[in-house]
């Protein structure tokens, strides 16, 4: 399905620069650590591979100090940019 690898894309896109650059600057293996999930699966929701699990959605979302609507959000925006290109 065309628009779920889109979405998964983004959102690895949004997690990325919301671990980069947000509130709390990680690396990957902090971010696993801190969010109790493996950091070869951070590294795969990063690259489009896989998509978050809604109960994966909250968890990075609390360990990023953010809200899962914040991601989604910027989940959103990143498609919609996209699309204009």
């Amino acid at each position: 399905m065309e628009c779920a690898l889109d979405i998964k894309i983004a959102f690895g896109r949004v997690l990325r620069n919301v671990r980069k650059n947000g509130k709390k600057k990680m690396s990957q293996e902090h971010l696993a650590l801190e969010a109790d999930i493996d950091r070869a699966h951070i590294s795969k929701l990063e690259q489009g591979v896989f998509q978050p699990t809604l109960a994966t959605v909250f968890e990075l979302a609390k360990v990023l100090e953010c809200t899962p609507a914040e991601l989604v959000d910027l989940v959103d925006q990143e498609l919609r940019a996209n699309q204009d290109t």
